[in-house]
């Protein structure tokens, strides 16, 4: 007998061979195809629940200079496979610090409240680099480890012997970088079978029926403490970044926290999400990859104003500034990204220089102050210094209207069959600052 599980895997392959073929078709045929591949692609969820005591709460740690951001793709994953949303906390503290014990005082707090909050005995904890080593203080208290089922350490600190443990690492996964490991589907599934008991049936992150909702943070990077700012939403033109309407799609007043949503969303629409604040004339502009499911842990990383970001980034009226990241380290080495930026119909630049690593899942673009008007692909001071960061010097025209556009595509490891594209207005750096963020996944054919 085929179980529901098992029927809703049946569904989910259907949908993955649609989602992985293409074609030309025309006539009579094409839309019945059409229908039938919009049907099976947006009919994939859910799976059913697992049950309450297999899917104990899972709490996750970030490591330096990390955030909630680092769990958002599995955790995706996770609820596909029937874990519920609300049983994946993740806790946010200071990614730039270095108090190791004050963060295990502070897990103490998340997983009490975690706790009270299921009514439960145990949950699962996993932690990235440094916070395994947050995670190995807390579990080194006998009280603490009692409230742990099971443990997952990330490319950090080794497993502890309190509680069952496994530790996906760089070794384990050839090729894969030390942020990648938390954030890859081979790196999902070992982690899913670990603390389900099988493996998953959906691995590939795909469309969702229901409506995409969205909540999270506005984080000032790296501290993770909440950026007090208004968050408007605008639905926007994926090929040229501008907004389609007069009015937002959304606008929240964010507090001291940062806090904002749920939101829903179109599925696979292109959004603008804009920080603005009384204090200062600079907005923030992010363009996120287009979600085309749910998720609990947007973060939007930010910074004030006046902050060390904006200080080291030469601004003026003439150029656009950006930062491009994903939570996948850009390789420009071995199986390298291809990662062009194109102003207008001009000629693509490739950004990805040798000089940039293997290291870096933050790039800081911008003219250099040394050599204005030019782009000299050469690194920015102060950004490689920083964890996980480093800077280019590329010279991307600016507009006082922003009536230009600025495309970036990255192909993730070369892979054409997977291209990435976002689009942005060429906003001054004056009083614009612009961050992309792509997804660490990629769907073949993905926009």
């Amino acid at each position: 007998m085929i179980n529901s599980r098992a029927l809703g895997a049946i569904a989910v392959a259907a949908a993955l061979v649609l989602t992985g073929c293409s074609g030309d078709g025309d006539g009579d045929d094409a839309a019945p195809a059409a229908e039938q591949a919009t049907q099976e692609v947006e009919g994939t969820d859910p799976l059913p629940a697992l049950p309450d005591d297999v899917a104990l709460p899972i709490v996750f740690v970030h490591g330096f200079a990390g955030s909630a951001q680092q769990i958002e793709s599995n955790a995706m994953r996770f609820v596909a496979n029937g874990y519920p949303e609300d049983r994946i906390v993740a806790y946010d503290h200071d990614g730039a610090g270095l108090d190791i014990p004050g963060y295990a005082a502070g897990l103490t707090e998340v997983v009490d409240e975690t706790l009270a909050e299921f009514d439960v005995e145990q949950v699962y904890l996993i932690g990235h680099s440094r916070g395994t080593g947050v995670s190995g203080l807390f579990l080194g208290d006998p009280a603490q480890a009692a409230k742990v089922a099971k443990y997952i350490a990330i490319d950090g600190r080794p497993c502890v012997d309190v509680v069952p443990c496994i530790a996906p690492t760089q070794e384990l996964f050839p090729g894969q970088s030390h942020v990648e490991v938390a954030t890859s589907p081979e790196s999902f599934a070992m982690q899913y079978e670990f603390l389900v008991g099988e493996a998953p049936e959906v691995v590939d992150i795909v469309p969702q029926r229901a409506p995409v909702e969205i909540s999270g943070r506005a984080v000032n990077f790296p501290a993770n403490t909440g950026r007090d700012a208004t968050l408007d939403i605008w639905a926007i033109d994926p090929d040229t970044g501008a907004r389609t309407g007069d009015e937002p799609h959304a606008t929240e007043e964010l507090g001291p926290d940062g806090e904002f949503g749920p939101i829903e969303l179109e599925n696979g629409a292109s959004y603008e999400y804009a920080l603005s604040s009384d204090a200062s004339p600079v907005v923030h502009h992010l363009y996120l990859q287009p979600y085309v499911r749910s998720s609990a842990f947007v973060r939007l990383l930010s910074s004030e104003p006046d902050g060390t970001v904006r200080q080291n980034t030469n601004v003026g009226e003439d150029h656009t500034a950006l930062v491009v990241m994903r939570m996948r380290e850009w390789h420009a080495e071995g199986d390298a990204d291809v990662l062009e930026f194109r102003v207008d119909d001009g000629e693509p630049i490739d950004a990805m220089t040798d000089f940039v690593g293997n290291a870096a899942i933050g790039l800081h673009i911008h003219d250099d102050a040394a050599t204005p008007g030019e782009s000299t692909l050469e690194k920015l001071p102060y950004f490689g210094e920083q964890p996980f960061q480093s800077g280019i010097d590329i010279f991307l025209p600016a507009s006082a209207d922003a009536d230009g556009t600025i495309t970036v595509t990255n192909l993730p490891r070369g892979d054409a069959d997977r291209p990435q594209t976002l689009v942005t207005p060429n906003w001054p750096s004056s009083e614009h600052t612009v961050s992309l963020v792509f997804s660490d996944w990629a769907a073949r054919g993905a926009g």
